[in-house]
């Protein structure tokens, strides 16, 4: 194989080494490299497989869009073995997103912002171009550090991705482009600069306000709240950029309207649901579709 693949990272520094997928793809035997050309069009299961080796884990999404091909959550917990990188990936032209358990990643949809991030966390290697312009600049999580998936930090069009985030990645294509590297590539989680996510935390821990949940219902409440429950949760989680609203105000109309609860007792149901958002909604944002939800019954 000539030339050089554009996605094989470079080092930082002369004297220091990062461990990216190009140096997996250097000490690969030759037929792994005829592979990428002949059964791999996309270059997405050679990405899956050097990824993998330097800890990463992937999933498909649906050829020329967001929308996962699978149910991924399992596989936050559960390495995604050889054999499903095969299926998924060689031979097809699915796109490939990345698990950004361990990570601290900003999706910048205004590029002009990506200059905001790097003044708070510093420059990174992990940076990728987005079909329609955005940036998206990727981190290591500090241990300890509590930080979860966010929408719209500080009401700027900046979304947080962390433990239970996906990123769509090189070489995955849209209906409006493709994703580049502007970075090295894709690097190993410990060699990534840590975020500093002060600045995140500070903000968006406040929300519109605090809902009472009641500490005890009637029994005939109890079982309509256990039905909503169990009925909410074989609706799926909302996406961004796939009509995520839209299926958000289906979920909030099936605990207000459906079951007629209060938005006291919605409130624990829509939470947990909301766990299953990419990425998911800020309480201010939930509370608010509840009470569209509930302006609606009446």
């Amino acid at each position: 194989m000539t030339g050089r693949d554009p996605r094989v990272g470079r080092c930082r520094r002369a004297s220091v080494r990062s461990t990216t997928v190009g140096d997996v793809w250097k000490t690969a035997p030759r037929s792994f490299h005829l592979m990428r050309s002949s059964r791999d069009p996309t270059g997405n299961y050679a990405l899956a497989l050097a990824g993998d080796a330097i800890g990463h884990r992937f999933v498909p999404c649906a050829e020329g869009t967001k929308v996962p091909l699978v149910k991924w959550k399992r596989f936050q917990e559960e390495r995604p073995t050889p054999d499903l990188y095969e299926r998924w990936f060689r031979g097809t032209r699915n796109n490939i997103a990345l698990l950004t358990g361990g990570m601290v990643l900003f999706d910048c949809d205004d590029p002009a912002l990506a200059g905001r991030v790097i003044a708070e966390c510093g420059d990174t290697p992990h940076k990728v171009r987005t079909p329609r312009g955005g940036v998206h600049l990727g981190y290591r999580k500090r241990e300890g550090d509590e930080v979860r998936n966010r929408v719209r930090i500080n009401g700027e069009p900046i979304d947080l991705r962390t433990d239970g985030g996906l990123e769509v990645l090189p070489n995955s294509r849209t209906s409006a482009g493709r994703y580049s590297w502007l970075g090295e590539g894709l690097i190993a989680i410990p060699e990534l600069p840590a975020a500093n996510i002060g600045w995140v935390r500070d903000r968006v821990g406040r929300t519109v306000q605090t809902i009472d949940v009641p500490p005890a219902l009637e029994l005939d409440r109890e079982r309509l709240v256990r039905r909503a429950r169990g009925y909410l949760a074989r609706v799926e989680g909302a996406v961004s950029g796939q009509r995520g609203h839209d299926r958000t105000m289906r979920a909030a109309g099936i605990l207000i309207q459906k079951f007629g609860l209060s938005i006291p007792e919605a409130w624990p149901l829509f939470k947990e649901w909301n766990e299953t958002c990419e990425p998911p909604w800020r309480d201010c944002e939930l509370l608010h579709k509840l009470q569209d939800a509930q302006k609606r019954r009446t």
